[in-house]
């Protein structure tokens, strides 16, 4: 190839001669940074019949390696470019384009803008293009502080996934583009689009009539770093504007216009684009874990599961099972938010501290794979001096050894997500690096591996690190049984049917099992029909108190609804959470239209949550994000568990959750989603399973319990008549239509003025122990609710209280007076009352 300028009446025209009598011809229109030419793009020959030649871009790290910096600040040039547009101010903008123009600069220039990104005047929806833009388009969303979502298109079929959008990219290798993002364009945002090159424009012209047939709006921007359309090309646009009522503005780094000639190279001698030394498959297989071969090249794997947030996607393996092996949540595919960047640059920069610590070269190539562009991209930047970056490509490109000519090393591959794509490696020259890190967005088998491994070992690196960013999850896990009292479509219990398994034991009996040993969670205690006193309290709390309650679901919901969004699935902690899943499940029906799935599911104390559930719920809500939901706080026990549970299932499986757990009343201040911190009596309180549904405590025994079995639950079906589970919700519900503004304008003061959970009830709990001498945490039961339980079936000691004319104590100061138990004023008590237990050998629950 030759740039043929002296022909040329302006520098502004420039002639390429790529191979063969294949020739382009450019003119430049519009070049607003005063970039060069040499500077951004090189040429070459597709294998395509579609389109003969490809502008190979030095900046984008696809085809070519590039320093990951100028990579990253090519994007923030044209979010530049829009900010501009939008806004007319972009701070910072000098450093942005000192960075373009200077490679060395860029590092410095795109760590001043991730500190100080803009923020739009209007909401955007940035939309990269798979599979070359899809790192382009998350680098211009990157450059947004807020009101800005991002998704990219995909080539990938997802078939448990349904595609939003749908269109062709005409001149491609692979034609089809998909969107899995539930809702990719919202109301009143503008759309921009993004893509590496314009040369005719249809894909964007076809992406826009997609999106409009669908999401209907005003205004459309596509950012390039290309655009060659000719004004025929051009026309198109206008007449689309025309059509639909819509603007189309398009910004570019370099704009102009492009005319072919000449015959394409066509897919004779398709042997030359590949490397026929690296294509000799290997008789032997690698176990990429840890593997040391004849050549000296090092192979090992490393895991990133445990810090980017997995999105579950039910996949098969190689015997075609299901198996759960995650995509990335962060990666774009699915939409992410602009206000999760800080977090994303948090996880970023550990996860290139941890591959830094594993660097042994000075010479280091990162190398992301397919549309797994941006998170590789960003850790590489942040990987220290001498780190390059490219990517994987499906592209078949003719190589060449012409000097000018961009593409002369050429390597293929079968894909390791799915072998009936050929892949390609391409300007990698034996002995250019002595270190590789290849980043898989998802866990791969080795036998996919393999074909991929063995390319690389040819490259004469000699070591080479794979790098996971999710892992495999297990098998998949089967559907529950029906149990329990409630509706089936407001709750699905994640348990496993013991029925006729006897569990119950005495409280003697208990006691002397769990002095053994036996943890209380292998037996059940004798629960009892309601005596008239726990219905009496019941009813008349219920009828006194349901406006607040439902008040305090409304703020719990509408707080879960402004941190989660919707796309959401409901996870209530049987038993006590059950009801208030259900109360939060109806009230976002009710007020918000949102119809959202619910499962009541097991976590136990000295055992942590069911993991079998937790997989089970990912499985079947791929689209999703858990929120755990309790019914209160007490010394916050359950809330440690969880906490432990999910840096349990991170450290094992590289499942990311939220431990964040939303409850009705949080008097323990050990959450931060809860509908009040007052201590008052919830109705569900008084009653056992008659107000859960029919359901016990939960069991986990090895003899009971399968590897893919749920935890179990015994259904207390004798006692449908005394059962209020139902009678309790509806209740409630009724109350929600009167109670939804009030709600939501707690619920926006309470975001306003949030006060973090700082666990004043354990530190409470904690000087309770130490003034009265009590050994066991577990004989201080705080709060109303567990109070009024210990005078009504315990063996009370005395009760502590804030102050003598709580009305929330009205029925605590009667039952105590009629047990003849003592009261005392407790300065400072974080909860209305605490009760405490008489200590007798054994007890500890």
């Amino acid at each position: 190839m030759r740039i043929d300028t002296h022909k040329c009446h302006d520098m502004d025209k420039h002639t390429y001669d790529i191979m063969g009598d294949l020739r382009v011809h450019v003119t430049v229109t519009a070049n607003p940074f005063g970039l060069s030419l040499e500077q951004l793009f090189a040429m070459a020959a597709r294998i395509n019949k579609k389109r003969a030649f490809l502008f190979v871009s030095k900046v984008l790290g696809k085809h070519l390696a590039v320093a990951p910096a100028q990579s990253l600040i090519s994007g923030a040039a044209l979010a530049l470019l829009l900010q501009r547009e939008l806004n007319g101010e972009a701070p910072g903008a000098e450093a942005i384009i000192e960075g373009l123009c200077d490679p060395e600069r860029a590092q410095a220039a795109y760590r001043q803008l991730r500190d100080h990104r803009w923020t739009p005047p209007r909401r955007l929806a940035v939309i990269g293009f798979a599979e070359t833009a899809t790192a382009l388009g998350q680098s211009v969303f990157d450059a947004f502080a807020t009101g800005c979502r991002y998704v990219h298109t995909t080539r990938e079929l997802i078939p448990e996934l349904t595609s939003t959008l749908n269109f062709e990219e005409e001149h491609s290798h692979a034609t089809a583009h998909r969107c899995y993002a539930a809702d990719p364009v919202q109301k009143e945002e503008a759309v921009v689009l993004v893509d590496d090159e314009m040369t005719t424009g249809k894909t964007v012209l076809n992406i826009i009539r997609d999106l409009h047939r669908q999401y209907p709006r005003r205004e459309y921007y596509v950012a390039a770093l290309l655009d060659w359309r000719t004004p025929e090309h051009q026309a198109r646009f206008d007449d689309l504007e025309a059509e639909l009522g819509i603007s189309i503005k398009t910004l570019s780094l370099i704009k102009g216009e492009m005319r072919a000639e000449g015959e394409p190279i066509g897919e004779r001698l398709e042997e030359e684009a590949v490397n026929p030394e690296a294509t000799e498959a290997a008789t032997a297989t690698t176990d990429v874990t840890d593997v040391t071969d004849v050549t000296d090249v090092t192979v090992q794997a490393t895991q990133l599961g445990d810090l980017f947030e997995p999105k579950f996607v039910a996949s098969q393996d190689a015997e075609g099972n299901r198996n759960p092996c995650p995509y990335l949540r962060d990666s774009g595919r699915f939409g992410i938010e602009s206000a999760l960047n800080e977090r994303l640059d948090q996880q970023i920069e550990e996860a290139a501290t941890r591959l830094q610590a594993k660097r042994t070269g000075n010479k280091t190539l990162c190398l992301g794979t397919g549309e797994y562009m941006y998170l590789p991209m960003r850790i590489a930047a942040e990987m220290g001096e001498g780190v390059s970056y490219h990517s994987t490509t499906r592209s078949p490109i003719h190589p060449h050894t012409a000097p000018s000519y961009a593409i002369k090393e050429a390597h293929t591959f079968p894909g390791p997500d799915d072998p009936q794509v050929q892949l390609f490696l391409y300007n990698v020259r034996i002995y250019d690096y002595d270190e590789l890190f290849v980043f898989f967005e998802r866990q791969v088998s080795p036998e996919r591996l393999q074909p991929f491994v063995e390319v690389l070992k040819t490259l004469g690196i000699p070591q080479i690190h794979l790098v996971f960013g999710t892992t495999f999850t297990g098998k998949k896990i089967p559907d529950p049984q029906s149990m329990g009292s409630y509706a089936p479509e407001d709750v699905t219990f994640l348990l496993k049917n013991l029925q006729d398994v006897s569990l119950e034991k005495s409280n003697e009996d208990r006691e002397e099992a769990i002095q053994n040993g036996v943890h209380y969670s292998e037996m059940l205690p004798v629960e009892y029909r309601p005596s008239p006193a726990y219905l009496e309290l019941f009813h008349q709390t219920l009828s006194q108190t349901a406006a607040k309650v439902a008040l305090a679901v409304g703020i719990v919901a509408e707080r879960i609804l402004q941190k989660r969004g919707p796309e959401i699935v409901l996870a209530s902690l049987a038993r006590a959470g059950t009801p208030v899943g259900i109360l939060i499940k109806r009230y976002l029906e009710q007020i918000h239209g949102l119809s959202l799935p619910h499962y009541s599911l097991s976590i136990i104390r000295g055992k942590g949550i069911d993991k079998n559930a937790v997989l089970y719920l990912l499985q079947q809500h791929p689209d999703r994000t858990i929120q755990f939901v309790d019914g209160w706080t007490g010394k916050g026990a359950i809330r440690q568990v969880l906490i432990a549970a999910c840096a349990e299932l991170t450290q094992q499986t590289g499942v990311r959750l939220s431990d964040d757990l939303a409850v009705l009343a949080d008097p323990g201040v050990c959450s931060d989603t809860f509908g009040t911190r007052e201590d008052f009596l919830i109705p569900s309180a008084c009653l056992n399973s008659t107000v859960s549904g029919l359901v016990s405590r939960t069991v986990l025994r090895d003899n009971l319990i399968g590897p893919l079995d749920f935890h179990g639950a015994k259904v207390y079906e004798e006692w449908r008549e005394e059962d209020v589970s139902r009678l309790f919700v509806d209740t409630i519900s009724t109350s929600f239509a009167k109670v939804s503004v009030e709600a939501q304008a707690q619920a926006k003061r309470q975001e306003a003025v949030m006060t973090p959970a700082d666990w004043q009830g354990l530190q409470n709990i904690r000087r309770i122990q130490e003034q009265f001498g009590i050994e066991d945490i577990n004989l201080v039961k705080p709060g109303v609710g567990e109070t009024t339980r210990v005078l009504l079936r315990r063996v009370p000691w005395k009760i502590l209280v804030d102050r003598m004319d709580n009305p929330n104590l009205q029925h605590i100061l009667l039952l105590a007076a009629d047990r003849q138990v003592p009261v005392e004023v407790f300065p400072g008590l974080t909860y209305s009352c605490c009760g405490l237990i008489r200590p007798l050998k054994g007890e500890a629950k």
